[in-house]
């Protein structure tokens, strides 16, 4: 089994160093550059099931990746819900409370208006767990989300605890892929599938 997790592209919250989380921020227009360059170079992989948060920065990532599978849209990995302080700058968020630097740290600390970590990790968690049973050796599984999709799902196929939250820089249209045989985690890999550095996490 073959499983590629998918950030999407760079966002108008991003480059405004937005908290964002869960609201629906469009991709900017190097995001939807970005995007087009990472669909061409995933048009090479055969996947039999695709699926994405359906917020619109992840959805249109994938807009040109013309593939036969039906991309089934899945709320249960959208991004952190940050409640009240989504349209507020990450400088502004982390001078309010420190904590908000390393929220995986705090997992029961909830954002105003929102949800907590630890129920965010659940959520995406409970997902991954119910969708795995279903998949089998031969599929190749492009899931498309958010920074926290990534590392949730990061999270629970290296077996870590929460403290071990991953933490490394996981760039617009970056993409996480595993191999797995026999239940086996058996390769893993980080694929920056676009060759400019510099993008605003």
């Amino acid at each position: 089994m073959e499983i590629y997790l998918l950030r999407h592209g760079s966002s108008l919250a991003n480059e405004k160093k937005l908290v964002c989380g869960s609201c629906d921020y469009a991709l900017s227009s190097k995001g939807i550059e970005q995007a087009s360059n990472a669909c061409k170079e995933l048009q090479k992989i055969p996947f039999t099931r695709i699926y994405s948060s359906p917020l619109s920065r992840a959805v249109n990532t994938i807009a040109e990746l013309n593939s036969h599978v039906t991309v089934s849209l899945e709320e249960q990995i959208k991004e952190l819900n940050t409640g009240d302080v989504s349209h507020i700058t990450l400088p502004e968020l982390w001078s309010s409370d420190e904590r908000y630097r390393t929220p995986w740290l705090y997992p029961d600390m909830r954002y105003p208006g929102g949800e907590t970590f630890r129920e965010m990790i659940t959520r995406i968690t409970d997902w991954y767990n119910l969708h795995v049973e279903c998949w089998s050796d031969d599929d190749k599984v492009l899931i498309v989300g958010h920074e926290g999709t990534l590392r949730t799902i990061y999270l629970n196929l290296m077996h870590l605890e929460l403290v071990d939250y991953p933490d490394f820089l996981i760039g617009n249209c970056d993409c996480i892929y595993f191999e797995i045989i026999e239940n086996k985690l058996t390769n893993f890999e980080h694929i920056k599938l676009n060759k400019t550095e510099g993008e605003v996490n």
